[in-house]
């Protein structure tokens, strides 16, 4: 369970870098945003939490964070006539971020939450974890950091906090029961049943002299749909087997029947078939080769571990979407920049 739900640290960091997904979603909940025509003064008070202010300056630094490594890290595009539009959209996030924070924060000490060396040994770890999709080192995330090396470490450090006043409050509470795990391999089992279905009626429709290049453009859910379903052209031992086989043993110009390998299901099409020529004396052996188009539809696998992570991630992220709406719940949260802001 601690390698699947990791480190809600990142949670934090995600904070720091304008990802978390409470700020996220609340601020597309509001209105739109609608640029004004003056900042206010630095030390304006924007929002207050529980009596804690956030004040104009430490909300626009955030915000401007959160633009920043959004367009060079999650390669957003931001037209030059919605940039004042986008700038009030990431404002709304800082102040949903700061009120997620601030709250867990003020409940870690009243739950008297203390740090150990092996909590920072743990934490460095699953954050360096956690940033290999991005290619960063943990000194990366320090160092690149939106809001600067200092706060960054504050950041990070606040966020071994949470992480273990929700190890307490939501990830210790967990459970998991077998017909809970069954039940999701049902619904598996049922889905890919369905897939097989479907590509069954659209054979039919090829059958009926569809186009199978345009029905694979359009159904296929393999990168070749692009070109039609086409695959090129290869020899024995290229291709799962059960695929090969099919291969190898259709007409020229055939739809086979639905085909069921470790992938998924197939509609396979060869559209061309080339014999096995012996050596000569001056050419070597050529092997038999077929051209084969194909639509597939990706079967859904059935991993017991990744079925229970999956099961437990979303158990965890309802844990604490719960406890975070009872801490809201018993606080004062007044937002003094959008009034029409929800918490």
């Amino acid at each position: 369970m601690r390698q699947m739900l990791r480190f809600s640290a990142v949670l934090i960091s995600a904070l720091a870098l304008g990802l978390c997904g409470c700020g996220k979603d609340s601020a597309k909940k509001t209105s739109p945003a609608v640029a004004r025509p003056s900042d206010p003064p630095a030390d304006h008070v924007v929002a207050m939490a529980n009596g804690t202010p956030l004040v104009w300056a430490e909300m626009n630094k955030r915000a401007m964070g959160y633009l920043k490594d959004d367009v060079e890290s999650n390669h957003l595009v931001i037209p030059t006539n919605r940039m004042e539009e986008a700038k009030e959209y990431f404002r709304r996030r800082a102040i949903h971020a700061f009120v997620f924070k601030t709250l867990l924060m003020d409940e870690a000490a009243r739950q008297s939450i203390k740090l150990t060396d092996a909590d920072r040994k743990e934490g460095l770890q699953s954050l360096a974890q956690s940033l290999k999709t991005r290619n960063w080192t943990t000194n990366d995330f320090f160092l690149k950091g939106p809001l600067g090396e200092a706060a960054m470490r504050r950041e990070f450090e606040d966020g071994m906090v949470i992480d273990k006043l929700l190890k307490v409050k939501v990830r210790g509470a967990l459970k998991l029961e077998e017909p809970e795990i069954a039940g999701a391999i049902t619904l598996i089992d049922a889905t890919n049943d369905l897939k097989q279905v479907k590509l069954e009626g659209v054979r039919k429709q090829l059958l009926e002299g569809a186009s199978f290049e345009d029905v694979a453009r359009t159904v296929s859910e393999c990168p070749s749909a692009k070109n039609g379903g086409d695959l090129g052209e290869f020899a024995r031992g290229k291709m799962d087997k059960a695929f090969e086989a099919a291969a190898f043993s259709q007409a020229v110009g055939a739809i086979g029947p639905v085909t069921q390998t470790r992938f998924g299901y197939h509609i396979i099409k060869v559209t061309a078939h080339t014999p096995a020529r012996a050596a000569t004396a001056s050419t070597p052996a050529v092997p038999e080769t077929v051209r084969a188009s194909h639509i597939l539809l990706n079967r859904i696998p059935v991993d017991r571990k990744r079925i229970i992570d999956s099961l437990l991630r979303s158990k965890y992220n309802a844990g604490v979407q719960k406890y975070y709406a009872e801490l809201k719940a018993k606080s004062k949260i007044e937002c003094y920049l959008y009034k029409d802001m929800t918490f």
